[in-house]
C-alpha cells in the first residue's frame, strides 16, 4: 500500500445501483496528487464531452488526499468536482471540517458518482462497503434537518454529511452542500448536480488509516508550524476576527464592493467591521480538526433576527456580499441571511451578487414594483431575506435570479448586462480588480470563472521578501498590474491548484504565514516518501491546471471568455482605490504575457509543446479538432 493512499476509488452508477473498486498507482499520484487533481483526471477519463451538467451521465467526485487522516492543520478538506451548471465549465468546490477524514478513512480515496436514483437516496459509505438508502422523507427539507435525521437513523455520533437544501432540489444553479452544520461547497452550482441525481446526501464514517512514511519527521515539523500559527504574530488577526479581519482593510483600500460595485469602500464600515461583528453577532468559534488558527465563527441573532448558535456564521465573502454589497449595514441582518442561505444551501456570494444586480435593475426603473412584488431598494432588510427564500424555492423574480446574472440579465434585458458582474458566468467575489489587478487577471484566466482563491491576493505581495521560492523578492504596488501575469500564473498552481489538490486550508500558506512553499513539500514527503522538489511540485500544479483549461475547451469555451466586466473599465471615484480602473487593452495585454508564460498561443490555447512536457498529449487531438466560438481562434500547437 501507498503511504498517504489507499489507491482505491469507489464507483457509483445509481441507475443500476452498482458498485465497483477501481485502483491507481504511484504514478498517478505523483502527476495529479488528489482533491481538485484527481477529479479532473477522472473527469477526462469518464466524461461524455459536451453533455449538460444535469445529464446524469455526467458525475459528481467526491475526493480526498495524501494528508486527510494525518495530523496536518486543514488536512482534512476534502473537494467536488462536477459540471457546473451554473457556468458549463468543469470545477471544484472545497470544503472543510472532518467529512474529508472520514470519508478516507472508508479505504476510498475518491468516490465517483454516476447516473440516477429512480427516488430520492442518500449514500452511507463505510469501511464495509456503500449502503444506498431511502430519502424520500428527507426530500423538501433544509440542510441542518438533513444532517440532524440521518445522524438519528445512523445512531453514529463519528458519521459525517453532507447535504444539500431546497435550493439544491429546486435546481438554483448555484445550489451549495453543507457538511456539519457550519462548512459550505458554495460555489459553481455542486449543490444542484447531486441532487438532480436524486441525491439528497452523502454520509460517511471509516477508520482505515494509510500509512506515513516519516511520522517522526512529520510531527517535529509541525510542531514548528503549529508554535509559529500561535506566536509569530503573522496569523493573530485571523485567530482574533476570523475572515471578518478583512472587512475594514478592504474597506480602506478600496476593494470592498459597494451597490453592484458602483462604488468601493462602504461610508458605515464601523457598523460591521470585524470589532463590530464582535461586539454583535460574535458567539465564539468551531473550527476544523487540528487547526490552531479557529476562523470559524459562532455567531447569535437578536428577538427581530434570531439566529441559531448551532451554525457557522458567515465569513467575510458572507458579509460583504449580504452586507455593503447591498448596502446593508446591520449585522444581524447579515447573519440572518447569511444562516437562511446556508440553510436552503445557496453559495451566498452568487446569492448577494443576484439580489444586487436585481436591487440595481430596480433603481434604474427596469424592474418595477409590480414585476417584483414589493420595493427592491438597497439594503432593505425584508427585501433582501424575502428574495433569498423566493431564489430557492424558484419563485417570482427568485425564479430568474435563481439561474445567476448572466442568465438573468439575458432573460431582463435592457442594458442590464452591463452590471451582470460575472466571469465565465460565475458571480464575482468580493474584492474590486480596479484597486488588485492581480487578482482582476486570476478572475479572467480562473478555470471556473471568478474566484478569488484562484490566486493568492496582491496585498500579500506588495512587501519585499514575500515568496523568495518563487523569484518573489521585490514588492508589487496592488493597484500595478506590472509583474502580475508571472505572480498569477506561478500562484494559481501552487495555490489555486495545488492547496486544492492536496487539499489543504490556503490561509497558512500566505506570506508571511508559517507553512512555507518548503514547509508544504516537506509536509507532502514526510507523508508519502516521496523525493518531489519544489518544480516537480509545481509542475504537477501546473499539469492538473493545464488539463482543466483543455477540458474547457472540449466543451467549446475559449480565451474570448478570459474577460472582466465592463463595469471594471470606470475608474473609481473616490476611496483608496480612487482614479483606479481596468482598461480593456490593459486586461489584453496582461493576458497576452500570461499566455507566453503559460506555454500557449495569442488565443490562450495549450500549445502541442507544453501538453507534451506536462504529459498532457492525449488532449491534444481533442481540443486541435474543438471548434469554438471564435472562428479565427487557431488549434493547439499553432
Amino acid at each position: 500500500m501507498m503511504n498517504g493512499y489507499h489507491g482505491r476509488i469507489l464507483e457509483v452508477d445509481l441507475g443500476t445501483g452498482e458498485t465497483s473498486t477501481t485502483t491507481f498507482d504511484e504514478d498517478f499520484a505523483r502527476k495529479y496528487i488528489g482533491g481538485v487533481g484527481f477529479g479532473m483526471k477522472l473527469l477526462q477519463e469518464r466524461l461524455v464531452p459536451c453533455q449538460d451538467a444535469f445529464n446524469p451521465a455526467i458525475p459528481v467526485i467526491f475526493t480526498t488526499g495524501p494528508l486527510a487522516t494525518t495530523p496536518v492543520p486543514g488536512g482534512s478538506r476534502y473537494v467536488v468536482v462536477t459540471k457546473s451548471p451554473l457556468t458549463g465549465l468543469f470545477g471544484d468546490t472545497d470544503i472543510g471540517g472532518s467529512f474529508g477524514a472520514q470519508l478516507k478513512g472508508t479505504g476510498f480515496d475518491a468516490v465517483v458518482i454516476t447516473g440516477k436514483a429512480e427516488s430520492p437516496k442518500y449514500l452511507w459509505i463505510t469501511d464495509d462497503g456503500l449502503e444506498i438508502r431511502d430519502a424520500a422523507h428527507l426530500w423538501g427539507l433544509e440542510t441542518a434537518e438533513t444532517e440532524r435525521r440521518i445522524m438519528a437513523e445512523l445512531g453514529d455520533p463519528g458519521a459525517r454529511i453532507a447535504a444539500v437544501g431546497p435550493a439544491g432540489e429546486n435546481r438554483v444553479l448555484y445550489a451549495s452542500i453543507e457538511s456539519e452544520m457550519r462548512f459550505f461547497g458554495g460555489r459553481l452550482g455542486v449543490g444542484a448536480v447531486i441532487a438532480a441525481k436524486n441525491i439528497k446526501a452523502i454520509a460517511v464514517r471509516g477508520r482505515r488509516r494509510p500509512g506515513i512514511a516519516n511520522r517522526e519527521a512529520l510531527l517535529k515539523l509541525l510542531k514548528e508550524v503549529n508554535h509559529a500559527i500561535v506566536h509569530d504574530g503573522s496569523c493573530s488577526t485571523l485567530s482574533q476576527y476570523g475572515t471578518w479581519n478583512t472587512c475594514a482593510p478592504a474597506s480602506l483600500n478600496g476593494v470592498l464592493p459597494v451597490r453592484n460595485f458602483q462604488t468601493t469602500g462602504f461610508d458605515r464600515i464601523d457598523r460591521i467591521d470585524g470589532d463590530a461583528l464582535l461586539r454583535t453577532i460574535y458567539a465564539g468559534k468551531r473550527t476544523c480538526p487540528g487547526c490552531l488558527i479557529g476562523c470559524r465563527r459562532v455567531v447569535k441573532g437578536n428577538q427581530e433576527y434570531p439566529v441559531s448558535e448551532e451554525f457557522g456564521g458567515p465569513q467575510y465573502e458572507t458579509v460583504a456580499s449580504l452586507g455593503p454589497l447591498l448596502d446593508n449595514d446591520d449585522p444581524f441582518v447579515i447573519a440572518k441571511a447569511g444562516e437562511r442561505c446556508n440553510l436552503l444551501g445557496m453559495d451566498t456570494i452568487s446569492t448577494g451578487v443576484s439580489i444586487a444586480f436585481a436591487m440595481e435593475c430596480y433603481e434604474r426603473g427596469i424592474l418595477q414594483e409590480s414585476d417584483v412584488g414589493y420595493p427592491l431598494r438597497w439594503g432593505d432588510p425584508q427585501a433582501i431575506l424575502r428574495l433569498i427564500e423566493q431564489i430557492a424555492r424558484r419563485e417570482g423574480l427568485g425564479a430568474i435570479l435563481a439561474d445567476g446574472v448572466k442568465r438573468a440579465s439575458a432573460m431582463i434585458g435592457k442594458g442590464s448586462e452591463e452590471w451582470a458582474m460575472h466571469v465565465k458566468g460565475l458571480e464575482v467575489p468580493m474584492h474590486d480588480p480596479r484597486g488588485k489587478k492581480g487578482m482582476g487577471l486570476a478572475y479572467a484566466t480562473a478555470c471556473k470563472g471568478a474566484d478569488h482563491e484562484s490566486s493568492m491576493h496582491d496585498e500579500a505581495f506588495q512587501r519585499d521578501g514575500a515568496m523568495p521560492e518563487f523569484g518573489f523578492t521585490r514588492g508589487i504596488p496592488r493597484q500595478s498590474i506590472q509583474g502580475k501575469p508571472r505572480l498569477v500564473r506561478v500562484l494559481q498552481d501552487y495555490w489555486g491548484v495545488l492547496a486544492d489538490a492536496l487539499p489543504i486550508c490556503k490561509f497558512p500558506l500566505i506570506p508571511p504565514r508559517p507553512f512555507t512553499p518548503e514547509r508544504v513539500l516537506s509536509t507532502l514527503n514526510f507523508v508519502t516518501g516521496w523525493d518531489m522538489d519544489l518544480d516537480e511540485y509545481l509542475m504537477a500544479g501546473e499539469r492538473i491546471f493545464n488539463l482543466w483549461r483543455c477540458l474547457n475547451i472540449r466543451e467549446g469555451k475559449h480565451a474570448l471568455e478570459d474577460t472582466l466586466p465592463s463595469r471594471f473599465e470606470t475608474p473609481l471615484e473616490s476611496g483608496g482605490s480612487a482614479g483606479q480602473s481596468y482598461p480593456r487593452e490593459t486586461l489584453t495585454q496582461a493576458l497576452q504575457e500570461y499566455y507566453r508564460l503559460r506555454g500557449w498561443s495569442p488565443q490562450g490555447i495549450p500549445t502541442l509543446e507544453t501538453l507534451k512536457r506536462l504529459g498532457l498529449e492525449f488532449m491534444s487531438d481533442s481540443i486541435m479538432s474543438k471548434p469554438t466560438s471564435d472562428p479565427a481562434a487557431p488549434k493547439a500547437g499553432s
